[in-house]
């Protein structure tokens, strides 16, 4: 009779389960139990059950009293294994469960339990092996193979994970968790284009989850589109309150798209959250450095690097801003940052590039050589690893189509009464910042610094021509939407009648910005070819000049663009400014008058002094650009003997050592 009562209680209980009354279920199962202390049943799941609602000492008993009545029952043994696992006893689990899988080795649930308690203890190569036998006997789970992906990656194998993953895909190809999954998977094998095709998809399936947008803001940053990257970042953060760490990013992501008035915004806000964050101090450094706050980036070095001992950043700004002499203590511990294999790698590149300059500062002349030389080898590894690498075959063969797409002047429709855009062009380092101070501290200019939108429009016109569509008919038809393009996004310009763009890979656009802005100026800045290329050896660019790596391959990305600026001056000879930069700055009032002169402008005595403005300059010469003019050795100066393969590859490649120019 007790027997059949306790029946009873079960099939109640079992029912009040599965409608989620647990609180119900709970109650017939202990009644069943108590009237019937030996069934095995009754006790197990009145055990799992109190398991389940976190009263994991009372469950202990009834789990242990079933599988002592009933040893070789599958389902009793596999509850207590689930006791044992939340009682951190892992070894008793898997003592549990391993027997069954040669019992019953189709039973699926057995493997996967393997598989969970070996992700317990990190044995993530066992547990993507116990998911695959699991996923072999109900092929039809997604969250199965979702866990033997997961396991692959935690282990280290991604490619292996990504195989997998695309197996659950295929079973649940909407499912958030494998989303996100292979958004992790791509962010760490640097697949960008991957990261943002997953990220929209992830969108599309939940356009709320913040998680997605900043997958998507990652894609649109690493591949050069800091602007979408913002406006992505802005969603996520709209979506989910933001802290420190993410308003520093945030702050970062401004800065990289010259939104700098946002990015005191945020910076401000992360600081008053948390003012230690190391995070938003450093990023605090670079902001106030182009503002040309130049004490108060310091001080927010010092802070970050004291509250992180290992901000690789922090200690290239301030290498930077102190000219490489930094306190004793300071460098050994940049030192040790430039050798320590717990550093991230893009962090260590940046510190051994820092610790170079500090040996220069030093007058280390072969101990800074040999670190440059370090780090660059480092970042030409970490480029390589995203397939960017320079292709010398290929840039020439770039050169040779844009002479062929413009061979000879077109003509072009007269100038329109509305800004002039003054684009400042050149090799990188060659002076163009400088030039942009003195054309940028006159009243009616608004200097914008390096500007993406005349490399968009370049990319916008090659295009359409490789499809098949002439090149004057294509300036012709899309002239107006380009000049539109241009302007788009400019800020409040004050009264302004000209704005400069002085991104220097706008020396390949020559032809294009002369046939589709007709009202622009244009002034290439032309330098010594041996301090150019050791200014960029010596520097960190960004993983999208991945000729900056190693000198030979600097000597001839200069070869080739020496050699469409001949066909530039061949072509289009006094249709824009040339300056010499040495001699420029040897004959500077004069030279400055003459530049003035060339953008259309009457002279204004602020431009002789240019360096007392306070605009903000967001490159590598914001400190020299801060300062007067000055003129060092050229050629190398103390480090021309170590500069001699540069040199040879220069003249190799036909360029004249003096001025830069190709030779004649």
């Amino acid at each position: 009779m007790q027997d059949v009562k306790a029946r009873e209680q079960l099939a109640l209980g079992h029912d009040a389960r599965r409608a989620g009354r647990f609180a119900e279920a709970l109650a017939f199962y202990a009644e069943a139990a108590s009237l019937a202390p030996e069934n095995a049943e009754a006790n197990s799941v009145y055990g799992l059950l109190l398991l389940r609602q976190g009263r994991r000492e009372d469950a202990e008993a009834p789990l242990r009293k079933a599988v002592a009545l009933e040893p070789t029952h599958i389902a009793f043994r596999m509850n207590l294994s689930e006791w044992h696992a939340l009682a951190g006893q892992f070894d008793e689990a898997r003592a549990l469960v391993e027997p069954i899988t040669r019992e019953a080795p189709d039973f699926h649930w057995a493997w996967e339990r393997l598989g969970d308690l070996s992700i317990q203890t990190q044995r993530f190569d066992d547990a993507a092996a116990f998911y695959t036998e699991a996923a072999q006997r109900r092929p039809g789970d997604p969250s199965i193979r979702f866990k033997a992906a997961r396991a692959r990656f935690d282990a280290g194998d991604a490619d292996a994970a990504l195989r997998t993953l695309e197996d659950a895909a295929a079973l649940a190809p909407q499912h958030e968790a494998i989303l996100r999954l292979f958004a992790e998977i791509h962010e760490a094998q640097t697949r960008w284009a991957d990261l943002e095709r997953v990220a929209q998809a992830w969108l599309q399936v939940r356009a709320q989850e913040p998680l997605a947008w900043r997958a998507l803001a990652r894609a649109q940053w690493e591949s050069g589109r800091p602007r979408l990257a913002m406006d992505s970042f802005q969603q996520a953060m709209r979506l989910a309150a933001p802290d420190a760490e993410t308003l520093a990013t945030y702050g970062r992501l401004c800065i990289t798209a010259l939104e700098y008035d946002a990015a005191d915004e945020a910076l401000a806000r992360a600081e008053s959250l948390d003012p230690n964050s190391s995070h938003m101090l450093s990023a605090q450094a670079i902001l106030q450095m182009f503002r040309g706050r130049f004490e108060a980036a310091q001080a927010y070095c010092r802070r970050s690097i004291a509250n992180n001992p290992k901000d690789a950043i922090a200690y290239k700004t301030l290498v930077q801003l102190a000219r490489g002499r930094i306190a004793p203590e300071e460098a050994a511990a940049l030192h040790a940052l430039t050798e320590g294999a717990d550093l991230a790698p893009w962090d260590r590149a940046s510190a051994t590039f820092a610790f170079g300059e500090h040996r220069d500062g030093e007058g280390d002349v072969e101990g800074a050589f040999d670190a440059f030389a370090r780090a660059n080898a480092m970042a030409r590894d970490l480029a390589a690893r995203e397939g960017l690498i320079y292709d010398r075959d290929a840039r020439a063969r770039q050169i040779d189509e844009l002479i062929s797409l413009f061979p000879n002047a077109r003509d072009a429709p007269a100038p329109v009464a509305a800004t002039i855009p003054i684009f400042i062009v050149g090799m990188p380092r060659s002076g163009t910042t400088l030039i942009e101070s003195v054309i940028g501290a006159h009243s009616q200019v608004f200097a914008c610094g390096e500007r993406p939108e005349m490399r968009w429009i370049a990319q916008d016109f090659m295009t359409r021509v490789r499809a098949g569509a002439s090149p004057a008919a294509v300036v012709a038809a899309e002239r107006g939407r380009w000049r539109d393009w241009f302007f788009r996004d400019m800020p409040d310009l004050g009264g302004a009648t000209a704005v400069t763009d002085k991104n220097p890979w706008n020396y390949d656009a020559i032809g294009l910005i002369l046939e589709a802005l007709p009202d622009a100026r244009v002034i290439h800045v032309q330098r010594n070819p041996v301090d150019v290329g050791f200014s960029i050896f010596r520097n960190e660019f960004s993983k999208f000049v991945p000729f900056a790596y190693r000198l030979e391959d600097i000597a001839h990305y200069y070869g080739q663009y020496a050699r469409l600026m001949a066909h530039w001056a061949q072509t289009r000879a006094g249709r824009y400014t040339v300056i010499q930069y040495e001699d420029f700055l040897r004959a500077f009032d004069d030279g400055a008058r003459a530049l003035i002169a060339a953008c259309g402008l009457a002279w204004e005595d602020a431009c002789a002094v240019y360096w007392k403005g306070e605009r903000v300059i967001s490159t590598l010469s914001t400190i020299q650009a801060r300062q007067p003019p000055g003129l060092r050795a050229p050629g190398g100066g103390r480090y021309a003997r170590l500069l001699a393969p540069l040199a040879d590859a220069l003249a190799a490649e036909g360029v004249d050592l003096e001025t830069g120019a190709l030779r004649a």
